[in-house]
C-alpha cells in the first residue's frame, strides 16, 4: 500500500471511530437523565453542562454528512469542535464547588477559564449554525460583537462598553449565559418528556394516532383533513416538533387528503396548521413552555391550564375550515376504514394508559420531572401487559427510544444554549429595556400597536429559527414592556409563544408549511398562504387573552365561560367568512358583515359580544329566509319545466 493509500486510510478509520461514538454517546445521556429523575441531579454548575455536552457532542460525532464518507478535513474539524464543548463541560464539572462559590465580577478569570470560555462559545455556534442554520449563529454573533461596539453606537443602542474578560464570565461561568433558565428547563425536565414521546413513537404511536382519528372524523364530511388535523395534533405533541410532524404524519395524512379531493396546496396547508398548533396542546407542549415556566417561575401545570381554552379555539377554528371547504367542494361522506373508536383506544391502551398517567401527576401538583417520569415507568409496565409484547420486542422499543430522544433534542439543547447567552448579553448590556423603550415609543399609549408590533416581531424573528430560541429572546426584551403595560405575566409570555409558534406557518420562510409542501408537491408560497388563511383566526387568539385573560383560566368560572364562548362564536364566524361558503356561497358582502361580527365577539366587552351576537343571528335569519326562497323558486322552475 502506497503512502497516499496509508495517508487516506487513516481518516477513515477515525471517521468510523468518531461516528461510533455517537450511539453511546445518545446512550449515556438518556441513562443519566433517567438517573437523574430517580436519585435527584448534581450540583446545576456541574448538571448543565453535563447535559449540554453530551446534547453537543452528538452534533460533531455524528457529522453533517454518514460516518465513513466524512473527508480527512471534514473527521479534524468534527473532532475540534467536539473538543470545543466536551473540554469546557469537563474543566465546568470537575470545579462546580469552586465555580458556584466564586465571587462574579470579584473574583478575576484565569487563563484556563478564558481559553474554556472562548472555545465554548465557538463550539455553540458551529453545532447552531450545523442544526438551525445561519440566522440564529449570525443574530448571536451581533449579541455578541455589540458588547464590544456598544460604546460607539447612538442612543438608545449605546452602552458604556464591557471587557471580554466580563462577557465570557458572564456567559461561561455564570447561570446568566450558557447554563441559564433555558438549559436548565431543558436538562430537568424537557429532556424526559422528549424521551416519552420517543418511546411512544418507536412504539407505533403514529399508527395507532392515525387509526384513532380515523375512527373519530373519518366517518364526517372532510373526514381525511379532520383525520390528519387530530393525528397531527397528537404527534406534534410528542414530538415538540411541527416540522418533524409535517414529514411523518404528512405522508400519509397528505395523500390521503388529495385522494379524497383537496387540492395539494390546501392539503399541505392544513397539514402544517395542524402540526404547528400541537407546540401549544396540552397535555405535552412544545419546549419553549417548560421554559416560560421557569421564567415565570410557576409551575408547568398552570402553563398547561393557560393553554387549554386558546388550543380548543386554534383546532375549532380549523375544523370548521376544513369541513366548510369540503362541503363548498360538495365531497361526501367517506366510509372510514379500520376499528371503532373504543375498539381503537382497547388495541392501544399502552399509549393511552401513560399519556393518563402524565396528565395526572401535573394536574396533582407534581413537578414535571416526576410526571414525565412516572410516565416513563406506566409505558414500559403498560406495554407487555396490554400490548403482548415480548420482553425482547419491549427492550427493542426500549434502545431505540434511548437513542432517538437524544438525537431529537440536540437541536433544542443547542438552541436553549445559544439562546440563554443571546438572553445573558441582554440582560448583561440593559439591550432588553432599550429595545422596549423603542417600541413603546414606536406604539405610543396604544396596547393594541404595541402587541401588533410585538407580534410582528415574534413571527419575524421565527423565520427559520426554532420556536423555543425566538421565545427566549423575546421574553428576555419585550415580555417586560408587555407586562408594564398592565398586561398579566402569563398573557405576555403566552402572547410571545403564540407568535414564535405561529411563524412556523407564516411566509416569507415558514419551515412547517414548506415542509409539508414538499410532501404534497405542492407550491411552497401558495401552500403558506393557504395555512395563514385557514389560521386567521388563531391569529386573533394571543391578542384577546392579552385583553381577556379570562381565555387562559385566569378568572371565575363565569368570566372564562363568556370569555371563551363569545371567542368560539367569533373564530367559528371569521373562519366561515374566510372560506366564503355556509350551507351556500356567500358573496363578499355577507363575508364582510360576517367578518364584522367576528371583530365583536373576539373583542372583549359584553356591549361588543351583544352587537356580534345580534349580527351573527340576524346573518343567519337572513340566510335561512333566502335559502327557503331559493329552495322555493327552484321548486317553481321544475314545476313549470315539467308542465
Amino acid at each position: 500500500m502506497s503512502s497516499t493509500d496509508a495517508v487516506a486510510g487513516t481518516p477513515g478509520l477515525w471517521d468510523k471511530a468518531l461516528g461510533a461514538l455517537a450511539g453511546p454517546v445518545a446512550a449515556a445521556m438518556s441513562i443519566y437523565h433517567l438517573a437523574v429523575a430517580v436519585v435527584g441531579p448534581p450540583i446545576t454548575e456541574a448538571h448543565r453542562p453535563i447535559h449540554f455536552m453530551l446534547g453537543a457532542a452528538l452534533v460533531f460525532c455524528a457529522g453533517a454528512v454518514p460516518a465513513g464518507r466524512r473527508g480527512p478535513g471534514k473527521v479534524i474539524l468534527d473532532a475540534a469542535f467536539l473538543f470545543t464543548v466536551v473540554a469546557p463541560c469537563v474543566y465546568l464539572i470537575l470545579n462546580a464547588d469552586s465555580v458556584a462559590a466564586r465571587m462574579v465580577y470579584v473574583t478575576p478569570l484565569t487563563g484556563a477559564q478564558m481559553v474554556f470560555g472562548i472555545l465554548v462559545v465557538l463550539g455553540t455556534l458551529e453545532a447552531t449554525r450545523r442544526l438551525l442554520g445561519w440566522p440564529m449563529v449570525i443574530l448571536a454573533a451581533l449579541f455578541i460583537a455589540y458588547t464590544q461596539i456598544g460604546p460607539h453606537l447612538p442612543y438608545p443602542f449605546w452602552h458604556r462598553g464591557y471587557a471580554p474578560e466580563q462577557v465570557v464570565e458572564q456567559t461561561f461561568l455564570t447561570l446568566d449565559g450558557l447554563w441559564g433558565t433555558p438549559i436548565g428547563a431543558s436538562s430537568n425536565y424537557i429532556f424526559l418528556f422528549v424521551l416519552f414521546g420517543a418511546l411512544m413513537v418507536a412504539s407505533g404511536a403514529g399508527t395507532f394516532f392515525s387509526d384513532f382519528a380515523n375512527a373519530v372524523a373519518g366517518r364526517f364530511v372532510g373526514g381525511p383533513a379532520k383525520t390528519a388535523v387530530l393525528s397531527s395534533a397528537m404527534m406534534s405533541m410528542l414530538s415538540g416538533s411541527s416540522t418533524a410532524n409535517v414529514v411523518t404524519t404528512g405522508s400519509f395524512t397528505i395523500p390521503a387528503m388529495r385522494a379524497y379531493g383537496y387540492r395539494a396546496e390546501f392539503a399541505a396547508g392544513v397539514e402544517a396548521l395542524a402540526s404547528t398548533g400541537g407546540l401549544i396542546t396540552p397535555p405535552v407542549m412544545g419546549a419553549a413552555a417548560f421554559v416560560m415556566a421557569d421564567y415565570l417561575g410557576v409551575s408547568y401545570s398552570e402553563v398547561m391550564y393557560a393553554a387549554v381554552f386558546p388550543a380548543i379555539l386554534y383546532f375549532v377554528a380549523i375544523f370548521i375550515a376544513v369541513d366548510l371547504e369540503a362541503r363548498r367542494l360538495k365531497l361526501g361522506r367517506e366510509r372510514a376504514a379500520g376499528d371503532g373508536v373504543l375498539r381503537t383506544l382497547r388495541q392501544g391502551a399502552f399509549m393511552v394508559v401513560p399519556l393518563g398517567v402524565i396528565v395526572w401527576y401535573l394536574v396533582a401538583g407534581y413537578t414535571p420531572t416526576t410526571a414525565a417520569l412516572y410516565g416513563i415507568l406506566s409505558f414500559v409496565a403498560a406495554m407487555p401487559l396490554l400490548a403482548r409484547r415480548s420482553p425482547m420486542a419491549l427492550l427493542r422499543v426500549l434502545w431505540e427510544a434511548c437513542l432517538e430522544a437524544p438525537r431529537m433534542m440536540a437541536p433544542v439543547v443547542v438552541a436553549c444554549a445559544v439562546g440563554g447567552l443571546v438572553a445573558g448579553i441582554i440582560s448583561l448590556t440593559g439591550l432588553g429595556v432599550r429595545l422596549t423603550g423603542i417600541i413603546a415609543g414606536a406604539a405610543g399609549d396604544s396596547t393594541a400597536l404595541f402587541l401588533v408590533l410585538t407580534m410582528l416581531v415574534s413571527i419575524v424573528l421565527g423565520m427559520g429559527m426554532p420556536t423555543s430560541a425566538v421565545y427566549i429572546v423575546l421574553a428576555s426584551i419585550l415580555a417586560p414592556g408587555l407586562i408594564d403595560l398592565g398586561i398579566p405575566a402569563l398573557a405576555a409570555h403566552m402572547f410571545i409563544f403564540f407568535g414564535a409558534v405561529m411563524s412556523n406557518i407564516t411566509p416569507p420562510l415558514a419551515i412547517a408549511s414548506f415542509a409539508a409542501a414538499a410532501v404534497a408537491n405542492a407550491d411552497p408560497w401558495r401552500t403558506s398562504v393557504v395555512a395563514v388563511r385557514l389560521g386567521v383566526g388563531v391569529f386573533f387568539i394571543p391578542f384577546i387573552f392579552c385583553y381577556s385573560p379570562a381565555l387562559i383560566g385566569q378568572g371565575d368560572a363565569v368570566s372564562v365561560a363568556h370569555a371563551f364562548a363569545s371567542a368560539l362564536l367569533g373564530i367559528g364566524c371569521l373562519s366561515v367568512a374566510v372560506v366564503g361558503w355556509m350551507v351556500t356561497p356567500l358573496r363578499l358582502w355577507a363575508r364582510a358583515v360576517l367578518a364584522v361580527a367576528a371583530v365583536a365577539l373576539i373583542v372583549p366587552g359584553t356591549a361588543s359580544d351583544l352587537i356580534g351576537a345580534a349580527v351573527v343571528a340576524a346573518f343567519v335569519a337572513t340566510l335561512a329566509v333566502v335559502r327557503r326562497r331559493n329552495r322555493r323558486d327552484a321548486l317553481r322552475r321544475a314545476e313549470a319545466n315539467t308542465q
